[in-house]
């Protein structure tokens, strides 16, 4: 499956932020690096942002580099809050026990990364969880595999609780220059060049039931996540397209022939992709101007003006009409509308 416009594996862009926590507490300025390994931050303004691989194991190594630090991937996973996984790490939390988490991640671990292999295997009173990269990426960059297992054991004790830990760790990496630490983190024995990547559990550990399950919520956030897949899966070329326009839009509106031109394509090859999706440039261009002006209208500290050039209007009068037109109501009565409601609901709280 293609994940970005030159056919790389891709992952949720919302992985950058525990990189960038973990960054800040090392005392590095993340925004340095991040820019350092050629990551487009203005992107982030797209919920649905994803990241190349090899751009995001790229960060990794530069930020082992940077702090010195050969267990930054460790470090950087201990950042994770569920909210970043979204849907799935939602449904993670209310799950029955740490092992339906598990089968969720495998089930669903395109959502997190289009390059990692999942599978999951039962022996006796043990589960392994086995973990993977695509064998066609070249590059290896030893950190994006401390990160990966970091956060699946992350997630396993946000789950159950910090009493939590694999009985065994197998890694495809080297052994590190402090070892230990690796343990330390992991809470767990770990083998180190192994010919690939495996955590083990007890059963009876991961098939505990939670006091957090809660099968309604873990089901409708099941059903946001497969349908955020099967619009991943067949509607990359829409994707790709927003991602484009976000990127130009603070120097003015993007035409179609530009953003064809981008994604290496043809004008009229761009088009009828478009239109075998369902959409076409002039709606995405609207649609996604309409959704980031509503976001920045809702940012405290970012003006009506600031936001009209952020969205490529050359004057914040043209910015003005084009969003009554969208939603009815001009930019600043939009504005006020929502601070009402937002302290009409805290108000109304016990």
């Amino acid at each position: 499956m293609k994940a970005t416009a030159t056919g790389d594996h891709s992952l949720l862009g919302s992985f950058i932020v525990p990189v960038a926590q973990a960054l800040r507490q090392q005392g590095v300025d993340p925004l340095a690096v991040v820019e350092e390994a050629g990551i487009d931050l203005a992107r982030g303004a797209n919920p649905d942002w994803r990241v190349g691989q090899r751009d995001f194991a790229r960060l990794l190594d530069r930020c082992v580099a940077a702090t010195g630090d050969e267990a930054f991937g460790l470090l950087a996973a201990e950042q994770l809050q569920p909210q970043v996984l979204h849907s799935l790490g939602l449904a993670w939390l209310a799950s029955d026990t740490v092992y339906d988490g598990l089968v969720r991640l495998q089930r669903f671990g395109r959502l997190v990364s289009t390059g990692i292999m999942l599978r999951l295997e039962e022996e006796g009173d043990y589960i392994h969880l086995h973990l993977g990269m695509d064998p066609r990426e070249n590059e290896v960059v030893y950190a994006t595999h401390d990160y990966a297992v970091g956060i699946v054991t992350r997630m396993c004790r946000l789950t159950l609780g910090e009493f939590l830990a694999p009985m065994k760790l197998v890694m495809q990496r080297p052994v590190p220059r402090e070892p230990q630490r690796w343990e330390y983190l992991l809470s767990s024995r770990v083998e180190f060049g192994a010919d690939s990547t495996c955590i083990t559990w007890s059963r009876s550990d991961i098939l505990e039931p939670l006091v957090t399950g809660d099968p309604l919520l873990a089901r409708i956030n099941d059903e946001h996540t497969q349908s955020y897949l099967a619009s991943f899966i067949a509607r990359t070329t829409t994707r790709d397209v927003v991602d484009k326009i976000v990127e130009r839009l603070p120097d003015g509106p993007p035409g179609q022939q530009q953003i064809a031109s981008a994604l290496h394509m043809s004008n009229r090859t761009l088009q009828r992709k478009l239109r075998e999706e369902g959409t076409s440039f002039k709606d995405l261009l609207q649609d996604t101007r309409m959704q980031l002006a509503r976001k920045y209208l809702l940012s405290p500290g970012r003006s009506v003006v600031e936001t009209a050039y952020l969205l490529g209007f050359s004057e914040p009068s043209t910015f003005s009409r084009a969003f009554k037109r969208w939603t009815g109501v001009a930019p600043v009565d939009y504005r006020e509308a929502q601070k009402g409601a937002t302290h009409q609901g805290a108000g109304s709280r016990p």
